[in-house]
């Protein structure tokens, strides 16, 4: 019985008697109504149960129902139809899974065979930065023996003023990672889109920046500057886009806490050591962040290889090139010159 039934009775006696009468007779007709409505609930839900117990044993009598195949030039053969749909099943979702991935390693195939090249290669990762940016080459050299400045420099000679001379960058921006072998330009995009904030032009400007290289992030700081040096490249990409450089981050994953890697910027040489590694959504602009108190360096790119599902963020410290240890901003790396006599310069 609910429980304001009693509370109801105890006030309708309290009523006048003709009051009492009526309130009775509501109350009456309430409880049955009620008693009415239940046992209305009750049989609906039986019902509905024996229905679906009878749904129940119909589908299961179908499938279990024998079904003969013929094949050809063999006996038949006996399956129920639950045997029969589980194998279509199976054929279709693996035919469909076979497909998708052919087409999807067709399409990244590039990045994955570099990730295979460098696991049959074990040799690769401890390939030193020497083998990797010799900072001066042949052509650069002819052009300094041609410089009326520098008479003897470029030679090769033991003793030759270049020996006496710091080392001689590249000309041009370059991203050096020994344990990838990897010595890539660095791209630098126009800034014109990002000052009239276009902000659909700036992406427009990356991507054709992609094609030569990875690209230093549009508004970032610059090596040696206080903030966050951002570079970003391709993992993959469409193998019939245009460019050289689709897979060069495609091996970025294997970096470690600890590795290095070096940056040749306005010809300066610069040295970072990775301090964190990461997985964000496409979404977080956290990681462009430019603190004002740290010389940090970020080299990003999408993950996993062949999706844009997440970016793998790579976050280091910029440190002295000949120390390791971390530079302050505006602290300028130790460059100890060796000491010659007069006499054993070639004059």
């Amino acid at each position: 019985m609910p429980f304001w039934i009693p509370w109801l009775r105890k006030t309708v006696t309290s009523l006048p008697s003709h009051a009492t009468e009526n309130a009775s007779a509501a109350l009456q007709e309430s409880m049955r109504q009620f008693r009415e409505s239940a046992e209305d609930c009750r049989t609906l839900s039986q019902r509905m149960h024996q229905g679906i117990r009878g749904a129940l044993r119909s589908i299961w009598a179908f499938l279990v129902q024998p079904v003969w195949v013929i094949r050809p030039r063999k006996e038949p053969k006996r399956y129920s139809r639950i045997t029969l749909f589980l194998i279509d099943t199976v054929r279709f979702g693996g035919t469909f899974a076979a497909l998708f991935v052919a087409l999807f390693v067709s399409l990244n195939y590039q990045s994955f065979w570099q990730i295979i090249q460098t696991r049959l290669d074990p040799l690769q990762e401890i390939r030193t930065e020497t083998s990797l940016g010799a900072g001066t080459t042949a052509e650069l050299r002819e052009k300094l023996l041609k410089s009326p400045m520098l008479t003897t420099a470029g030679s090769q000679d033991e003793g030759s003023l270049l020996s006496f001379l710091p080392p001689v960058g590249p000309p041009e921006n370059r991203l050096i990672i020994p344990k990838l072998n990897l010595n890539v330009p660095i791209v630098v995009p126009p800034y014109d889109a990002l000052l009239r904030e276009d902000w659909t032009q700036v992406e427009t400007d990356i991507q054709q920046s992609l094609e030569q290289g990875v690209v230093h992030y549009p508004g970032t700081a610059k090596p040696g500057q206080a903030g966050n040096f951002f570079v970003t490249g391709h993992s993959s990409y469409y193998p019939w886009a245009p460019g050289d450089y689709k897979t060069v981050f495609a091996r970025l994953h294997m970096l470690s806490e600890g590795d290095d890697y070096w940056v040749y910027y306005g010809g300066d040489k610069h040295r970072y050591i990775v301090a964190s590694i990461t997985e964000v959504k496409p979404s977080n602009v956290d990681v462009l962040d430019q603190p004002a108190n740290r010389r940090l360096s970020t080299l990003m790119t999408c993950t996993p290889v062949g999706t844009t599902l997440r970016r793998l963020i790579i976050q280091a410290e910029e440190v002295d090139p000949e120390t390791g240890s971390p530079l302050a901003v505006g602290e300028q790396p130790v460059r100890e010159q060796p000491k010659y006599k007069m006499e054993m310069l070639p004059i």
